[in-house]
């Protein structure tokens, strides 16, 4: 039953990880999550530092040079 198991969400993780390679819309969707709170906890650095040091270094999911 335990086999059944990890193989079950090992197969679930191969799929996630085959449709974040495959396709880069889907990519964009997956990770949106990481870039809005990067965003936010840059937004609470600036308040509490008083600088903008460090402007939109991520827009829309996309890192910028």
């Amino acid at each position: 039953m335990i086999n059944l198991i990890v193989i079950v969400i090992s197969a679930i993780m191969f799929a996630l990880l085959l449709l974040w390679w495959r396709w880069p819309a889907l990519r964009v969707w997956i990770e949106a999550p990481k870039y809005s709170m990067l965003r936010q906890e840059r937004r609470f650095h600036e308040q509490l530092t008083g600088t903008e040091t460090e402007r939109e270094l991520f827009v829309d999911g996309h890192i910028q040079a």
